[in-house]
């Protein structure tokens, strides 16, 4: 915990502002003078004013509120638009402002001392009043999380990653897994923040109405720039974590037996998480053909326990994060970076992907483990060194209803599957050595998690019914795969056109690359239609730009990008009457 320095008078760890970047990890390396990139090296953007101190230009990172009325005021007086980055982890075109002006909001709220400002307030002694913890939006989950823990506290949520700044996590929705939080949006209790005209806002639960804190919780970097982040935390506990192998059709073969092994999972655990890496050696390795993996991996967690088992111990850690992941996410990276652009790169990194299965293998078992440690049970670090994309649907479902209603645990069931064969069918439809035999190099997953209240989030819901809840099935492949737009296109037709198997409310993750996608009810404008749609008929999209109009009414956090969906040309929204569905948890249209 090298980013903790010595307690202060009030007995929290200070939480120390340090450079994050690893020179000898080409992935980090997201700007220079005039550019910034994405992680996946997949979005760029040159813009006029690049305020990063790493870019080693004019401009330097912002420290204080001043700093960031400053860049607002400037940018409102060259008549351009703000747009702000951290860990640069997003896939979709949220950050890119060619021409505007890019803020790092990594160094936002650092004192002169080398700490952050952070601060952590008790809950009340009744209890209806969580305790909370207001954090700067640069700092990243695994930085919070750990200082968390040193004072006392945990986040019941947060990402498999441990490397995304908690700006960009409340910005689009980030979600972990388990029914007791939606997103850690959801968690979000208090912002303060520079809008649209210069003026600095504080809204918090007491004093921001019920629209403007939904709006904050997913406010999509387009409500202003974001100086601290207030989160309701719970006193610190640990959990039972278990990671192990089970054959696939156990949990999601067509029958009664799996549908129930599945509910029995998800209902005895705290959090259910699934990886499936797609193939594997059927023999011995190097020897031996790849073929379909035939297991899913799954990590379960407990908050009860029984007494006899041991924490994981240091030693055990470290081996298991500093020497395990991490030597086997820096060998994929580099070879990532070594067969990048040849035509038989595809090819070689599905076949060493068949080798997961000896470090999953590795890193099963059953262990005792801080909340923090469990959120991040891999070295979620290592994401650094594999350059990657991914696509990731939220589908509503409710836990109560018998086990083959389609809008019960068999949409679980069935929205794995859905990818589990399109992938299948893929591996048997083309020769290996074609890319599109393995347009998924990397991983299947699943998580399953509570609605949530942020408006801009894909897991929303009006309904606070704990039987209703959300499952997020999501691709990941290796960046620049051949076949991967194409792959994608068939994923998500799959998932979006069929409501009755998968509901009428199926909406993309705002931090992946959905918007450029088609769909046949919007032939002129695909899924950025589709999701507007989305929005509208859950009752969001007027409040949440209601909310965005009063705060930035001249656009100055609107990107290209952005400012298409929120503004269309209303002609040219071209749809076809869709089919009405039945399902029980339809909303009515506002």
């Amino acid at each position: 915990m090298g980013w903790l320095s010595p307690r202060t008078r009030e007995g929290t760890p200070a939480l120390r502002a340090r450079a994050r970047g690893l020179p000898w990890v080409g992935s980090t390396l997201r700007v220079t003078r005039e550019k910034w990139r994405n992680w996946s090296t997949e979005l760029t953007s040159t813009p006029r004013r690049l305020y990063c101190d790493e870019a080693g230009g004019p401009w330097r990172s912002p420290r204080t509120l001043d700093d960031l009325q400053a860049i607002v005021r400037d940018a409102r007086r060259e008549g351009v638009t703000v747009r702000v980055f951290g860990s640069s982890h997003s896939w979709s075109r949220l950050v890119p402002n060619d021409g505007g002006f890019l803020v790092d909001n990594r160094m936002i709220g650092a004192r002169p001392d080398g700490t952050y400002d952070v601060r952590i307030e008790p809950g009340s002694a009744d209890g209806l009043r969580k305790a909370r913890a207001t954090v700067p939006p640069g700092v990243l989950s695994g930085e919070l999380e750990a200082w968390l823990w040193e004072a006392g506290y945990s986040l019941p949520a947060s990402a498999v990653e441990d490397v995304f700044s908690v700006g960009g996590m409340t910005a689009t929705a980030t979600h972990g897994t388990g029914y007791a939080c939606g997103t850690v949006s959801d968690l979000v209790a208090g912002m303060t923040f520079v809008d649209g005209r210069g003026e600095v806002r504080r809204w918090t639960r007491e004093t921001a109405t019920a629209d403007e804190l939904a709006a904050i919780q997913c406010g999509l970097g387009c409500l202003g720039l974001v100086y601290d982040v207030t989160f309701e935390v719970e006193p610190a506990y640990e959990v039972l974590h278990e990671a192990v192998c089970v054959p696939y059709d156990s949990l999601f073969a067509d029958t009664d037996e799996a549908r129930e092994r599945l509910r029995a999972l998800h209902e005895s655990h705290t959090s259910v998480e699934y990886f499936w890496w797609p193939i594997r050696f059927s023999g011995l390795p190097l020897v031996s053909k790849p073929e379909v993996n035939p297991e899913v991996w799954v990590l379960t967690t407990q908050k009860a326990f029984p007494r006899a088992i041991a924490p994981r111990s240091a030693m055990k850690r470290f081996w298991d994060l500093q020497v395990l992941d991490m030597a086997s996410m820096a060998g994929c990276g580099r070879l990532m970076d070594a067969v990048e652009g040849r035509p038989w790169a595809p090819r070689v990194l599905a076949w060493v992907t068949c080798f997961t299965n000896l470090w999953v293998s590795s890193r099963s078992g059953r262990t005792r483990l801080p909340q923090y440690d469990a959120n991040h049970f891999v070295n979620a670090g290592g994401v650094e060194f594999v350059r990657a994309m991914a696509a990731e649907w939220s589908l509503p479902f409710r836990r109560d209803l018998p086990l083959a209603h389609p809008g019960g645990y068999e949409r679980v069931r069935r929205a794995f599957a859905e990818l589990h064969d399109l992938v299948v069918d893929a591996f048997h439809r083309y020769p290996f050595g074609d890319p599109r035999a393995t347009p998924i190099t990397l991983a299947v997953e699943m998580r399953t998690l509570a609605t949530s209240t942020a408006l801009m989030s894909p897991g929303y819901s009006a309904s606070r019914d704990p039987m209703e809840a959300i499952v997020a099935p999501e691709l990941v492949t290796t960046a620049g795969h051949p076949a991967w737009a194409a792959f994608a296109e068939r994923a998500n037709l799959a998932m979006t056109t069929q409501p009755a198997v998968f509901g009428d409310r199926v909406r993309c993750h705002q931090a992946k690359p959905c918007h450029g996608l088609s769909h046949p009810d919007f032939p002129r404008t695909g899924m950025q239609s589709y999701l507007r749609e989305q929005y509208r008929a859950a009752g969001t999209w007027a409040r949440f730009l209601a909310v965005r109009d009063a705060v930035d009414p001249d656009g100055v956090f609107l990107n290209p990008y952005l400012r298409a969906w929120f503004f269309p040309e209303a002609a040219r929204d071209e749809r076809r009457p869709a089919p009405q569905s039945s399902h029980p948890m339809q909303e009515a249209s506002p």
